[in-house]
């Protein structure tokens, strides 16, 4: 534990982070953020921003990818083809500052919202609660890169559990 430690501050410091500084305009002027998010699903984004702590955080995907194991009645695994399916989420979002420094800041966020599967005559509705990081840049200020994990308890058209995970990139206005 005491390495991980020493890693992370070693890491922090190579970034020229300091708790003090305020590194960028996300969320502090620039409250609007539209990007794309690799994984699953892969999503355009959007992100706008309340406050400096709270966020609503949207979602539009486009496909779903990977094989479906077995036969555990998960939506769409018989119907999958790419780019057949859409899917939309929105998720409230708390979010802290962990570091902020001259050339960039950290902040983690945790929320609570929602996913809809559309396609081929099916449907599904989740409730999920996405854990993540955002990584914000002095230069350019307007942009934010992030990495987030979200649980998801599916419960129409039959209940399962689900992990979903995104890298993204959104560019704030």
């Amino acid at each position: 534990m005491k390495r991980w430690i020493v890693l992370l501050g070693v890491g922090l410091a190579l970034l020229g982070l300091s708790p003090e500084a305020a590194a960028t305009e996300v969320g502090r002027g620039r409250n609007f953020g539209l990007g794309v998010a690799f994984g699953s699903p892969t999503s355009l984004v959007a992100k706008y921003f309340l406050s400096r702590e709270n966020a609503l955080d949207f979602g539009l995907g486009f496909w779903r990818y990977g094989n479906c194991p077995g036969n555990d009645n998960r939506p769409f695994c018989d119907t999958y083809r790419p780019f057949s399916l859409v899917s939309f989420n929105m998720d409230y979002l708390w979010q802290e500052p962990i570091v902020a420094g001259a050339t960039a800041s950290l902040d983690w966020h945790i929320g609570a919202g929602g996913r809809i599967w559309v396609g081929g005559g099916d449907f599904a509705l989740a409730a999920r609660m996405p854990v993540g990081l955002d990584l914000g840049f002095r230069k350019p200020s307007f942009l934010e890169v992030f990495l987030e994990l979200a649980p998801a308890v599916y419960i129409v058209p039959g209940v399962y559990l689900d992990l979903e995970a995104f890298l993204g990139v959104r560019f704030y206005f």
